[in-house]
């Protein structure tokens, strides 16, 4: 058994393959995702366990840097396959390995459990001897790392009315009138059709004053993982005019909904509801084990979705970092209170601060 970092295409795409369909993957694992971070002037690397060359584990880790500061960040994870819980506290040991190799001021590490027995996630953890001396949390906020799940389990039905069925009245009567509304359904490829659906995005962004980022920062990300087939982006039309957007994407045999937008008009053509209930859909198709509408937003946007989820599975005590260079980090945290109410400067700063 050996831990592999590597950049090769070919690992990249093993190790995409196994966090499509291990359970306890997410897409914050994917290579094309962590790639994106390139635009900000950010490196990125995988770590992978392997035994006779098939991989039970990993991380992927992004290693954030802006002047003389660097973080290595792991936004989910490490992970390890159902039977080697006893690998993790090493893969762990080597995260903290590698940020010191990177002379990072600051690491941090997320690994998603919760108790309530979801196979997604671990529902207890091996001792972790690497954690005696370890601060809980995380105090670094500008690479996303998730919170759990707001999950909606799929593989328990024998068809699409069975699985309309176990929603609420309230939500069966809202996809049913959104149906009626002769919405068209497509999933959206090319650059100009997956740039018309961001554009909607980035337009309820604006509107509900939330920074997505821009188009030319996530584009090459956006159409290399619809090309190859780990994301779709769906869009809700009627009579050639889109109404609404959603981008899902494929990871630990689930799909996960990553942003969208609608337009706001009447008459109400419900295309949030319309594409929620496709992604629910394509989820059932494909066989998978459920959909993960995802946790937070606004209010309106929260109670849409809990109203589409079984429950909301948090993680627990699952965040902990390490603060390797004090006096670094100690400059880092007065660079960020200053610039903390202003995170598109944040964002351009990092896009211009390249090594």
């Amino acid at each position: 058994m050996e831990i592999i970092f590597s950049k090769d295409n070919d690992w990249l795409a093993k190790w995409d393959d196994f966090v499509q369909n291990e359970n306890r993957a997410s897409h914050l694992l994917l290579s094309d995702w962590n790639k994106a971070f390139q635009s900000y002037g950010f490196d990125f690397e995988i770590g992978l366990l392997v035994e006779n060359d098939k991989i039970i584990g990993g991380f992927s880790a992004v290693i954030a840097k802006a002047l003389f500061f660097k973080f290595y960040i792991i936004p989910f994870g490490p992970i390890v396959s159902l039977g080697y819980e006893s690998k993790l506290n090493g893969l762990i040991e080597k995260v903290l390995e590698r940020a010191k190799l990177y002379k990072s001021c600051y690491c941090h590490i997320t690994i998603p459990v919760n108790t309530n027995g979801n196979k997604h996630l671990f529902r207890e953890l091996p001792l972790l001897p690497i954690l005696n001396n370890v601060q809980k949390g995380h105090l670094f906020k500008f690479v996303y790392s998730s919170n759990g799940l707001n999950w909606k389990s799929v593989n328990n039905f024998t068809n699409e009315e069975e699985l309309l069925s176990s929603f609420r009245a309230s939500v069966r009567r809202y996809i049913r009138s959104s149906e009626r509304k002769e919405l068209e359904l497509r999933f959206l490829e090319s650059e100009k059709d997956v740039k018309l659906a961001y554009n909607l995005c980035l337009e309820n962004a604006k509107n509900h004053n939330y920074s997505l980022r821009d188009w030319s920062s996530f584009k090459e990300t956006l159409l290399t993982m619809i090309e190859n087939k780990k994301a779709k982006f769906l869009g809700a039309f009627y009579e050639n005019d889109i109404k609404g957007a959603a981008l899902i994407v494929k990871a630990g045999n689930y799909y996960t909904y990553i942003l969208g937008g609608t337009k706001k008009q009447k008459p109400d053509f419900l295309a949030g509801h319309f594409l929620h209930w496709q992604a629910i859909k394509l989820s059932f198709s494909e066989k998978l084990s459920g959909y993960n509408i995802s946790l937070g937003g606004s209010k309106g946007v929260v109670d849409l979705k809990n109203s589409y989820a079984d429950g909301q599975i948090y993680f627990e005590n699952s965040k902990y970092h390490w603060v390797l260079k004090p006096t670094y980090f100690k400059l880092y945290l007065f660079f960020e209170k200053k610039l903390k109410n202003n995170k598109k400067l944040i964002s351009k700063l990092l896009n211009h601060i390249k090594r």
